[in-house]
């Protein structure tokens, strides 16, 4: 079990900085601490906390390299995942049909997994990329606590993956696509390693003007419009069998508190 309360190294080394750096943090930045004497001491729940709701403006913006934001996170991403997406688009995927014993399964953005472990049990293969090795390494260390056997890993920035072209049945892609500086590129590589009538299940979010969520999930664009995701994928050669706005209630908690958070879910077909 992780240690509740921390001292300052530990408190550093959650953040994957040095003690010089958190240091300056903790002197120009509100971070939850608690002075005992001489001695601070941290909450290792409301430091998370503080993280995950973009109360740091400056050490959000240091980080714009969303690998090291992503590195950084990797062991607490869970948590910090759940105060602003819910699990109810890997509900969707799991009933929509598209999901088939056989097929070879490629999750885009995989993170630690949850996605890809919820999914592997219906599928023979899940190929999980991620451009955070550190999230592969959770992702890898959780399948083998569920007993997953079925789970590959590459570590990519999922517009140029290793994979052989028209290899993959099917790929899914849950808010990956606002960390990707040129989406289109990662959507042609999507048609690149699909099958003919390989299909692509897309959940991300509809543009929204919520500064609060970009910063603190270190996102490059703020969603997207039906009408660029719909154009993109057909310039790349796919027909869009199903798209769908969820609302709020498919967002946690702090993406639905300001404007912004709504969540789109996407089918599309390669021809």
């Amino acid at each position: 079990m992780d240690k509740e309360i921390l001292n300052m190294e530990e408190a550093a080394e959650l953040f994957n900085v040095s003690i010089k750096t958190f240091i300056k943090l903790l002197k120009e930045e509100k971070v939850p601490a608690r002075k005992i004497g001489r001695e601070w001491r941290f909450s290792r729940q409301a430091l998370i906390q503080w993280l995950s709701a973009g109360d740091s403006q400056q050490y959000s913006s240091s980080e714009s390299d969303p690998k090291e934001f992503f590195d950084r996170v990797a062991a607490e991403w869970s948590k910090l995942r759940s105060g602003y997406y819910d699990e109810d688009v890997i509900n969707i995927l799991q009933s929509s049909g598209l999901l088939e014993k056989d097929m070879v399964l490629v999750d885009l953005g995989a993170g630690d997994g949850y996605l890809a472990r919820a999914v592997a049990p219906s599928v023979d293969t899940v190929i999980a990329v991620d451009i955070s090795g550190a999230m592969i390494s959770e992702l890898r260390k959780k399948a083998a606590a569920e007993g997953i056997r079925n789970i590959q890993t590459i570590v990519s920035d999922g517009c140029d993956v290793p994979l052989e072209d028209g290899s993959v049945d099917l790929v899914c892609a849950n808010m990956f696509l606002h960390h990707i500086e040129e989406p289109i590129s990662a959507v042609r590589e999507m048609g690149r390693i699909l099958k003919p009538g390989g299909k692509v299940f897309l959940a991300d979010l509809v543009e929204h003007g919520n500064k609060e969520l970009m910063e603190a999930m270190h996102d490059v664009w703020p969603g997207f419009s039906r009408k660029d995701i719909s154009d993109w994928f057909l310039r790349c050669g796919f027909s869009i069998r199903q798209f769908d706005t969820l609302g709020q209630k498919t967002s946690g908690r702090k993406a639905g508190k300001k404007k912004g958070g709504s969540v789109f879910v996407m089918t599309a077909v390669k021809q």
